[in-house]
């Protein structure tokens, strides 16, 4: 599996890395797949396809087949329009949205050659879901994981047991909507935010 974080240095668009992920053969069967689209600026979409047109993507194959949206907030979605009007792809999401495919906890796919299963977590917001990726344990977070370094904040109780669904799972690597990848220690990054959140305020 090959995954491609693709992310404009642009301090004035506030805009989520896109991860493209691909598989390591470029076979039939693979599923190229963008999880996240970035947001709407006009610069994105012109870098995404100049990225993607150095890469290896398989005979006859679309640079992207299948999105994955992990929630609905404009800088994981504002690209969407152009790349589906460029790919046609398949869209998931966990909220109905025009030309999107709603999903449920749980739903079994393939993200580039491997197994994938999205897992709804909510907090950061109602619809957020990760990607989780057994095989090799990797964690496509969106924004439901971000540091919690203190008790101090006040946090929805839904967001709690989030937490505790990931922090039951065997993650290698976390790749989170911003900032670099987590690959020291991923589960003890995920154990430390829940430890905060279990000491905080919690809201119904």
């Amino acid at each position: 599996m090959r995954i491609l974080p693709l992310h404009r240095n642009d301090p004035s668009d506030y805009s989520c890395v896109v991860y493209w992920v691909l598989g390591e053969h470029n076979t039939a069967a693979d599923r190229n797949t963008l999880i996240d689209t970035g947001s709407a600026a006009p610069g994105n979409l012109a870098f995404f396809l100049g990225e993607m047109a150095m890469r290896a993507k398989g005979i006859g194959k679309q640079a992207v087949e299948q999105v994955i949206l992990t929630h609905a907030h404009f800088d994981h979605t504002g690209g969407l329009p152009g790349l589906e009007a460029q790919f046609h792809p398949e869209t998931l999401s966990w909220l109905p949205r025009d030309g999107a495919n709603p999903v449920r906890d749980g739903t079994a796919l393939v993200v580039g050659d491997q197994a994938a299963r999205l897992i709804h977590t909510p907090g950061h917001s109602d619809d957020s879901i990760c990607v989780f990726l057994p095989e090799t344990g990797i964690l496509f977070s969106g924004d439901t994981l971000y540091r919690i370094s203190d008790h101090h904040g006040v946090y929805p109780k839904v967001y709690l047991a989030s937490l505790e669904r990931l922090a039951g799972l065997s993650v290698r690597a976390i790749l989170p909507g911003h900032g670099s990848p987590i690959r020291a220690d991923p589960m003890g990054f995920i154990h430390g935010c829940l430890d905060q959140v279990r000491r905080s305020p919690l809201l119904d």
